[in-house]
């Protein structure tokens, strides 16, 4: 079937069996076993870790009867393997409390201790070994220390190289909507990948009706605070909705202020499509094919596709289709959001700009979005364009190419850009479409700048490529001292960036920095040399 297994796996926690001496979350310091203060963070991602007694915790941890020893493996009944702190206060909860806190009462587990970190891999390399899985979607992955994953991904990959798993997908559930804070568990804590909640709330937001594009925009540009020295370019896995926020129909109902009918499932539609004809890897939630709507988030957005007897399932309302009624949604033959998926899964496969492809965005004006996709391979450029508006909409803008188009998604309309490769598209309402140009790109001069100054969103130095234009990628490089040159990251798409973090070298430490510029013909440009030094 071509299929790919990924577990959900949980990381921070274990189920709820520890009774502690109060539940509420203490912020006591930890002590060691001879009742010395130490700071858990200033251990994590060694090799020893100081003595603990269940005595000494902030709570006092219980195990009675049975539950001394219901977990496997064994070390996971030691009830000093767990921060004991209590549960977390999501109203009022420092970064530190996410981190030691009890999830919702489940036993959050002591993640500094390098028995926890190495016990952690063993359990899950063992599913690898055993069952040839593909990957891992790393629940709550917030609420584990800084240093974790560090420990525990290289382990992980190590397992699975071992067991002849190629490629072996690992990303993150961090709830965050802020893509430059999500940022640093990628940057810092060692996560190959995450989730892509700020995609998820610019998404629904723009097909809801609810926001303009800019946001989409805004979240693009924020890539570059993902990019890394390996080059590869940011692909994170994005979706519209899951089972805790609720479905993608739910959520796209919510944001444009209850739509029905026709237009809600226009509006759906038009949000797969930004998931499919953009960048990153799209993640449709089971059940959203067949319309289900569910009634909100969690345990109402977890309906099965079998035949139901719970009324409220029955009658509840379905995007594209009545009632399910006494039906299985595994029956339907058909279905105006499976059909659609059905078509976008297929121009991905046929067209791999979809998933590889850089973007040059061309229109961002109220509910209209056009950009450019750029195909590396055969240097062909792709036109998308999104209008979440309920009326057509007419764009007049420059593109990279002047040939003839062809339309492969949401209209039959002929496109023609002029000689100097300026293009008319109107877009219908509630609608994305995709055109292909028949011939390559125009060559334009590499003429790449270089500068650094302070990031405004962050705590970074942030590293500039000025008259930098068009479809063609920019590498970053440093040099200390006397040290061979260093890639610091790849952009292939503007604005072309890439990002130092100070705390990694020495204040009045002097730099030399160059950007590198490459288009598709493969014509090669270098920046002056910038020499620059890290702050005082």
């Amino acid at each position: 079937l071509g299929l790919k297994v990924y577990l959900d796996v949980v990381v921070n926690h274990t189920a709820d069996l520890i009774s502690p001496t109060g539940t509420t979350y203490s912020d006591a310091p930890y002590r060691d076993c001879r009742g010395r203060t130490f700071s858990p963070a200033r251990s994590a991602g060694g090799r020893t870790f100081p003595c603990l007694k269940a005595a000494t915790m902030p709570r006092v941890p219980l195990l009675q009867g049975p539950a001394r020893t219901a977990k496997r493996p064994a070390w996971l009944n030691d009830v000093t393997r767990y921060h004991n702190r209590g549960d977390i206060d999501f109203g009022s909860c420092s970064e530190l409390c996410f981190e030691q806190g009890d999830f919702f009462g489940l036993d959050d587990l002591f993640t500094e201790q390098p028995r926890v970190v190495a016990g952690l891999a063993d359990v899950y390399a063992t599913w690898i070994t055993r069952f040839k899985v593909d990957g891992f979607r790393i629940d709550t992955a917030k609420h584990v220390d800084a240093r974790f994953f560090g420990g525990w991904v290289p382990r992980i990959r190590a397992a699975a190289r071992a067991a002849g798993v190629k490629d072996f997908e690992l990303f993150g559930e961090v709830f965050l909507s802020d893509a430059v804070e999500l940022s640093s568990f990628v940057r810092d804590r060692g996560l190959p990948n995450v989730l892509d909640f700020p995609f998820q709330d610019a998404a629904t937001r723009f097909a809801g009706g609810d926001a303009s594009a800019k946001g989409l925009v805004a979240r693009f540009a924020d890539d570059d605070y993902y990019l890394r020295a390996d080059g590869v370019a940011h692909t994170p896995p994005t979706f519209l909705g899951n089972h805790d926020i609720g479905r993608a129909a739910r959520v796209i109902k919510d944001r444009s202020g209850g739509k029905r009918g026709l237009e809600l499932l226009r509006r759906v539609q038009l949000g797969h499509s930004l998931m499919y004809l953009l960048r990153g890897a799209p993640v449709v939630y089971y059940g959203d094919e067949a319309g289900i709507v569910g009634a909100g988030g969690d345990k109402q957005a977890r309906q099965d596709l079998f035949p139901t007897k719970v009324r409220e399932w029955q009658t509840e309302e379905r995007v594209g289709s009545p009632p399910i009624g006494a039906g299985s949604a595994l029956q339907l033959a058909s279905h105006p959001v499976g059909d659609n998926l059905k078509a976008l899964g297929a121009l991905r496969d046929a067209h791999s700009v979809l998933s590889l492809g850089s973007t040059v965005v061309r229109v961002v004006r109220g509910s209209l979005l056009v950009v450019s996709r750029f195909d590396p391979e055969t240097r062909r450029e792709y036109l998308v364009a999104f209008n979440a508006g309920m009326v057509a909409q007419r764009a007049r803008f420059a593109s990279s190419t002047a040939s003839a188009w062809t339309p492969l998604y949401g209209t039959t309309a002929p496109l023609q850009s002029s000689v100097g490769a300026d293009v008319t598209l109107t877009i219908p309402p509630l609608t994305a479409v995709l055109y292909r140009a028949n011939g390559a790109p125009r060559t334009t001069p590499l003429r790449p700048g270089i500068a650094i100054v302070p990031d405004d969103l962050s705590g970074l130095l942030r590293l500039n490529s000025p008259g930098t234009l068009g479809p063609r990628s920019v590498a970053f490089a440093l040099k200390r001292g006397g040290r061979p040159w260093q890639r610091l990251a790849v952009d292939d798409s503007p604005p072309y960036r890439a990002f130092l973090d100070p705390r990694r070298y020495r204040r009045g430490e002097a730099l030399h920095l160059v950007a590198v510029a490459r288009d598709l013909a493969g014509e090669i440009a270098v920046s002056r040399v910038l020499s620059t030094a890290i702050p005082r």
